[in-house]
């Protein structure tokens, strides 16, 4: 065989790898597409009175999951994945950032990936954060997850429950109106809070007192602390800060927990500074802290398939056939480039 014989049979083979590979891929993007579709309407992911229901008391001891600015990475998956594995837990709080930005199709391919990927069985509820919402006009009209829309999504911004007896609260920051968390926060301390055995508060933004520093500081900290001492709140998780710190203060635990998967910055002082994720078990005479912590850097496997979900979802729309035109094409061009460099080769015998 000549040497533009050789290449044009090498041509064909790379053509028929690269054809069936394509059409391969758009089979894989149709089952992805369907996966969108098929988000349970009566999932347990948000703060919600139905969630709440699903929670099933059976006494002391209990554990509950914490985990903070997940972002949707691998990190964050495997963190929980692992937690689930390790014991049973009633429930998780995400202390926010639970997606990279506050874009509806970020919020759609989060939904997807906490309701059929990592197919937890219990509720999930959620602490809005900045990333969480769009307060500034930072995406487009049509994609922007204003307040409103993250409440339709999810339930709303500030949640209580009590569960075996102990008060849960979650408290979102509203960047224009601050102080409103205090006045929901003093109203369910108030009404809700005696005779707690104990109370948990899930917020976003650490104070100043703690020495973290995060997008910005807890707004009225004085006031808050304040009412954390007269409630006697037993403890208290924060985010935004992308690392573990933890601390007392006047009898109520300070804790730090926003290293579910965000990237970690390169000025973060080591010690606290890794991933993790928090499984917080209470007894009747004792409250006991574990930590699961990710070692080593993880490879963004889901980075391309978040990136088709985000940019070429949105375009599809309901146009499925397109994807399915994409396979019939390219598997018919991959066949048709196989049968040509099989004739090159008989060609060559």
């Amino acid at each position: 065989m000549t040497i533009e014989g050789r290449k044009r049979t090498l041509l064909w083979l790379i053509f028929s790898i690269l054809f069936l590979s394509l059409a391969v891929l758009f089979l894989w993007m149709i089952k992805f597409h369907r996966n969108d579709q098929r988000i349970p309407p009566e999932h347990l992911i948000g703060n919600r009175a139905s969630n709440v229901k699903a929670l099933q008391e059976k006494g002391l001891p209990f554990s509950f999951l914490v985990i903070g600015d997940t972002h949707t990475s691998d990190r964050a998956m495997i963190l929980i994945r692992r937690a689930i594995k390790a014991g049973p837990s009633s429930f998780m709080i995400i202390l926010e950032d639970f997606v990279s930005k506050p874009d509806l199709w970020y919020h759609r391919y989060y939904l997807m990936e906490m309701s059929t990927e990592t197919k937890s069985h219990f509720p999930v509820f959620l602490v809005p954060g900045n990333h969480d919402i769009d307060y500034a006009s930072e995406v487009k009209e049509e994609r922007r997850v204003k307040p409103e829309v993250y409440e339709s999504l999810y339930g709303p911004r500030n949640f209580r429950f009590t569960f075996n007896d102990c008060l849960f609260v979650i408290c979102g920051i509203d960047p224009g109106n601050q102080g409103s968390y205090l006045t929901y926060l003093r109203y369910v301390l108030s009404e809700e809070g005696k005779g707690k055995r104990h109370i948990f508060l899930f917020m976003h933004h650490p104070p100043k007192g703690v020495g973290m520093a995060g997008s910005f500081s807890l707004p009225h900290e004085k006031e808050f602390f304040s009412m954390l001492e007269a409630y006697k709140v037993t403890s208290c998780f924060f985010g935004d800060y992308h690392a573990y710190w933890r601390g007392q203060r006047r009898g109520t635990n300070l804790i730090v927990s926003g290293g579910g998967g965000g990237r970690l910055k390169k000025w973060q002082p080591e010690w606290g500074k890794f991933h993790h994720i928090l499984r917080i078990t209470v007894g009747e005479d004792m409250m006991s802290e574990e930590m699961i912590i990710l070692k080593g850097e993880v490879f963004p496997l889901s980075e391309p398939r978040k990136w088709i979900f985000v940019h070429l979802f949105p375009i599809l729309k309901d146009r499925d056939w397109v994807l399915y035109s994409g396979v019939v094409l390219f598997f018919s061009l991959g066949v048709f480039s196989a049968a040509c460099f099989v004739i090159s080769l008989k060609r060559k015998g």
